[in-house]
């Protein structure tokens, strides 16, 4: 029933779209962008920047208040998302490269990305921890071999994606705003919307999230997606179908 609810929503969508004007639809991304811009980034706990201030920000590029850190990470983060909505859309090949250049535009200006970590990370609070910096190159091979061959739909992949990226935690710092851009460059790549997973949701992700970690179960992690995809679907078309 729930698959249904989520594939009937994204054929309304569909018909809903072609009816609107272009700029509405515009409108609607953008508002997306500037939500999940600000989940993304305040999901680590250290980004002070309000909702209305990454709009601000998104057009003022420089605000008063916060510091020069935290409104670099927003607006990389919103050039990393149209980045990667172009890369979906041209259906560009998932790999390292693709991988590192996203990492890059994330920390621009704040430190040097695109380079797989030299030290160990321990995640606060985590029942599971990252591996030893020396086992991230191999990790990343057997990761970009498995992704490769994955056997499972859409929304499977994104969410494997996902959790092998935030399992690994292959470079310094990021790991999580990146690791949900490659699920969102999955999800649009397999024509579903791309989604933002909302402060408030936060312990009920981590909790899905450490399933994968320590059991390799990736089914209550893909399911809280697929809740919020069908979410996500319900609210653009209250959106747009006026």
């Amino acid at each position: 029933m729930e698959k249904d609810l989520l594939e009937l929503g994204r054929k309304h969508l569909r018909n809903v779209t072609k009816e609107c004007e272009e700029k509405q639809i515009e409108e609607a991304e953008k508002r997306f962008a500037w939500q999940y811009t600000y989940d993304a980034v305040g999901m680590a706990g250290h980004n002070r920047v309000s909702y209305d201030d990454v709009i601000r920000l998104s057009e003022t590029k420089a605000l008063l208040g916060y510091s020069e850190r935290e409104q670099k990470e927003i607006l990389n983060h919103l050039k990393a998302f149209d980045y990667v909505k172009k890369l979906a859309q041209s259906n560009e090949k998932f790999n390292e490269e693709m991988l590192k250049d996203i990492h890059e535009i994330l920390v621009e200006g704040i430190f040097q990305g695109g380079v797989y970590r030299n030290v160990n990370i321990n995640i606060f609070g985590a029942s599971h921890q990252p591996p030893d910096y020396v086992k991230v190159y191999d990790r990343m091979n057997k990761f970009f071999k498995n992704i490769e061959t994955f056997e499972g739909n859409a929304i499977e992949k994104a969410a494997y994606a996902h959790a092998s990226i935030a399992k690994i935690h292959p470079f310094v710092d990021a790991n999580g705003r990146l690791a949900k851009l490659v699920l969102n460059y999955f999800l649009m790549k397999g024509d579903y919307l791309p989604i933002s997973i909302p402060l408030e949701l936060r312990e009920q992700y981590i909790e899905k999230l450490e399933i994968f970690k320590t059991e390799k179960d990736l089914n209550p992690l893909t399911q809280f997606f697929k809740d919020i995809l069908t979410k996500r679907y319900e609210a653009i078309l209250n959106d747009l179908d006026l």
